[in-house]
């Protein structure tokens, strides 16, 4: 359950919240149709109030995300297609080609009848704002009547829930973990690490024989990723309290932490950030060994250099530092219904159609994230990481940082982590830039 962080008052009664996104897209590349905001005159009416005032179904719903602007419009067609089909109500899809003018169009839109009837948003503060705003439908029925009955954890729930209703359903549920070139652990005689010291001797190994052990990713907001995945192997605690804000970014274990990381940069055990394209290439041509990706990066590995999973591409969790289980960092998009929408009914009619086994089956076909464990798949790096997540004596899964922490926290935090990264900034000027933000947004 989405918990009170203490942001501060303005925070919980903002009408909007702005942000940058944080790699949720596909790395494959196609011309899908972006769409744009329309005009008033230009939306079609699909559903609203009877004569009689109950609530009307409609024969159309619009679903507004910012996930399909670099897909295959062939692949985004056979999820529309899948949907409409199933539910009888057809789905026209408005993808918007950055995530700055999708948020503009919500901002503009959710509090109208027009808004559209579905549409995909961020977990965590960003979820909490709209929900305390009153500007999301209460679908926690919907749970219970055809969602969990269809195979989805009802844990994922509270990722969703605030004050005690659920207000989205899991547009996608992404898994991130070490995807790893199996043939040149096989040529260096190196065994899937089981401890964090182990792993440093995979790297150095790997370092010692002319393979740069790790890539990095250059997106602008990437530079948690091994934040959130060292501080998670030190002790999962610590990360979730420097997200409440229960410790300080200037704790002496944080400042440990980042210190094993330092000396893991300075050793050359990462690449220089780079494109996650480059990553992947990098990775199945073997000049690289390993990456920290979600789950569906494997996909455009096996789809883009013809790897196999399970054969000369696999996975696994970084090990932790202290022995305790290993996190897993996850990340779930939402997809929720705009309280003001006329077409809300409609949306919630697509929504009972939305996690049978023949939909999530295309989703998966098409983009390699499974929701589901009604939906079969033969991926070995998938269903490796079902695996895992179902394994809670072992493994424990935490929302990722982007989405557990307050916004303003975040922003500050993926600047200063990236200079890091780089070699722009030291350990201690990094973390007490973000505890001065922390200190701000908590009150202290």
């Amino acid at each position: 359950m989405l918990k009170s962080k203490r942001f501060v008052a303005a925070a919980l009664t903002a009408a909007m919240v702005m942000g940058t996104l944080a790699g949720c897209g596909s790395s494959t590349k196609g011309n899908a149709d972006t769409g744009a905001a329309k005009t008033e005159g230009e939306k079609a009416e699909t559903s609203g109030t009877a004569a009689g005032g109950s609530a009307a179904v409609g024969t159309k719903v619009e679903f507004w995300n910012d996930k399909f602007a670099n897909s295959e419009k062939s692949d985004v067609d056979k999820i529309m297609s899948s949907i409409t089909e199933l539910s009888g109500i057809k789905v026209e899809q408005i993808a918007y080609p950055d995530t700055a003018a999708y948020q503009t169009a919500m901002q503009q839109s959710i509090r109208d009848k027009k808004a559209p009837g579905l549409f995909t948003w961020w977990s965590g503060p960003q979820l909490e704002t709209l929900a305390k705003n009153d500007l999301l439908e209460d679908l926690s029925d919907l749970w219970d009547e055809v969602i969990v009955p269809n195979g989805v954890s009802k844990d994922l729930a509270d990722a969703f829930t605030v004050d005690g209703k659920v207000y989205a359903v899991p547009y996608s549920v992404i898994y991130n973990t070490m995807v790893y070139n199996m043939d040149i652990f096989k040529q260096f005689n190196l065994e899937v690490p089981q401890t964090f010291d182990e792993f440093i001797t995979v790297c150095q190994t790997l370092k010692d024989n002319g393979i740069t052990p790790i890539a990095l990713k250059n997106d602008s907001w990437a530079g948690f990723i091994w934040f959130q995945a060292l501080i998670g192997a030190y002790e999962p605690q610590l990360y979730l309290d420097i997200c409440n804000g229960t410790k300080d970014y200037t704790d002496p274990d944080v400042v440990k932490v980042m210190n094993i990381w330092k000396d893991m940069l300075d050793k050359g055990y990462f690449t220089m950030p780079m494109k996650i394209q480059d990553m992947d290439k990098s990775l199945a041509q073997g000049t690289v060994a390993m990456e920290l990706e979600p789950n569906y990066e494997v996909g455009s590995l096996i789809k883009e250099y013809g790897m196999v999973a399970g054969e000369n591409v696999g996975v696994f969790v970084l090990p932790s530092m202290n022995d305790h289980k290993k996190v897993i960092f996850y990340e779930v998009t939402p997809l929720c219904v705009a309280k003001a929408s006329a077409d809300k009914e409609t949306a919630k009619e697509v929504l009972r159609s939305w996690f049978k086994k023949e939909h999530q089956t295309v989703l998966t076909e098409v983009a390699n994230f499974v929701n589901t464990s009604e939906v079969q798949v033969d991926n070995k790096c998938i269903q490796d990481t079902l695996a895992f997540t179902s394994d809670s004596d072992n493994y424990q899964m935490i929302l990722r940082y982007y989405e557990n922490t307050p916004e303003e926290i975040r922003n500050v935090a993926l600047d200063e982590l990236m200079k890091f990264e780089l070699g722009d900034a030291g350990v201690d000027e990094v973390l007490h830039t973000i505890q001065a933000k922390a200190s701000e947004v908590f009150g202290k």
